[in-house]
């Protein structure tokens, strides 16, 4: 192999499972850490061998996966049996490898890409084979009462709508009540796309659950927008790092 790994975004999960290192992963319902469906989509690769219920860390960018077959490098790649990478056929493009393998059980570079597929279709508009892109990003934990303000969490790759905004916690927070809240607000400029406030009424999550935001009536994104995350908090409020996940359904 005569590429490095190069990991972009570095985050943790429970595992929901036994987990290979160097396996394509995917997130259940419980926000859970789990091996990627054979043709299915993926949300990074694991970094570490954990059992069920350990900390799972999870990259993206160009990272080194366990090949089940030969692939050549340029190739398209897909989820192949328990999370090994495998020339793409008829599923999701979860990335491109960087480095080929003339057999199963070596190891290969992939640059991962966020926008897949989630019908294992054609990629053509419709409820069969709508393409869609997902947007996935860490924050840091935030100390009582400060905020985030028009932070830069990912750019959309074509016109399209924002169909689902999700807020996965990674800790406990500390101070959300009836008199101390979190406002979570995602924009394009000045546009809002989603909003939720946290308080007494609407619990921030617990670790490793997730909230969904609500979506705007206007949801629309063009390519190119870089959408921005403001989190406003009471000066009591304490939140723990937690991941941001936004879904854009593409025209």
């Amino acid at each position: 192999m005569n590429a490095y790994e190069i990991p972009n975004l570095r985050f943790s999960l429970p595992a929901g499972e036994d987990i290979a290192r160097r396996r394509f992963v995917s997130v259940n319902s419980s926000s859970e850490g789990v091996i990627a469906t054979t043709a299915g989509s993926a949300i990074g690769v694991s970094m570490n061998e954990a059992a069920d219920g350990e900390v799972l860390d999870i990259a993206d960018g160009i990272v080194v996966v366990e090949a089940g077959g030969a692939i050549t490098a340029g190739a398209d790649v897909e989820v192949g049996a328990n999370g090994k990478a495998v020339a793409k056929t008829t599923g999701i493009g979860v990335g491109v490898a960087i480095t080929g393998a003339t057999g199963a059980g070596q190891l290969v570079a992939v640059k991962l890409v966020s926008v897949s597929n989630a019908n294992g279709a054609d990629g053509t508009n419709g409820t069969d084979g709508a393409a869609t892109q997902t947007i996935i990003y860490t924050a840091a934990d935030l100390e009582a009462g400060v905020d985030l303000a028009d932070t830069p969490i990912g750019a959309v790759v074509g016109a399209g709508t924002i169909t689902a905004v999700t807020i996965i916690s990674l800790g406990a927070a500390d101070g959300v009540n009836e008199t101390n809240e979190s406002a979570f607000v995602l924009e394009v400029g000045t546009t809002t796309k989603a909003t939720e406030t946290f308080n007494a009424d609407t619990t921030f999550p617990a670790s490793g659950a997730a909230a969904a935001l609500t979506v705007a009536e206007d949801a629309s994104v063009a390519a190119g927008d870089v959408l921005l995350l403001n989190v406003t908090n009471d000066d009591a409020v304490n939140l723990p790092s937690f991941m941001v996940q936004v879904v854009v359904t593409l025209d």
